[in-house]
């Protein structure tokens, strides 16, 4: 996937095109593809790929949106510097969790790890899967049920805790 143990975007989206088939343009660059890539890149940083540039995420129309990502895959200067170290990124996990999901399923998955890497308070305990639904259905129109399974498919990986 990535030379040593550091990893461009260019060889970030050709493992993605391999492992998940998903294609990104960095010339003729789609709006969706773009929410596609800003969602893989912020599910890969939950799962052990380590940003070596700051890529601070706020929560968006679509979900988790990093500017500064978005700046380097808009700025061909910057597509083939070394922006992840990769030596704790699970593969594996990474592949069997995400391969074949549809952009909604990649939006909701992340607002759901934004909000529970969110807190009100830094005592505060991670939301249970009520709360957590209650959380993105306070951000995000989307079905409670869809969020519900997504939520589900999440424990199922390992991403959150079962509460």
């Amino acid at each position: 996937m990535c030379m040593e143990h550091t990893c461009t975007l260019g060889d970030f989206t050709s493992f993605l095109r391999v492992t998940c088939g998903f294609d990104f343009d960095n010339e003729r660059h789609t709006f969706g593809e773009r929410i596609k890539l800003q969602k893989y890149v912020f599910l890969a940083l939950k799962m052990g790929m380590k940003a070596i540039v700051p890529l601070d995420y706020s929560m968006y129309i679509r979900g988790p949106y990093s500017s500064m990502l978005a700046d380097i895959y808009f700025n061909g200067k910057e597509w083939h510097r070394s922006l992840f170290s990769t030596d704790r990124f699970d593969v594996t996990r990474y592949v069997r969790a995400l391969s074949d999901r549809d952009t909604l399923w990649l939006e909701v998955a992340s607002t759901i790890l934004f909000v529970n890497g969110h807190t009100l308070a830094a005592y505060e305990e991670p939301p249970t899967r009520d709360m957590a639904i209650e959380r993105v259905l306070a951000l995000k129109s989307y079905d409670r049920g869809a969020v519900g399974r997504i939520y589900d498919d999440l424990v199922h990986v390992g991403l959150i805790q079962a509460k």
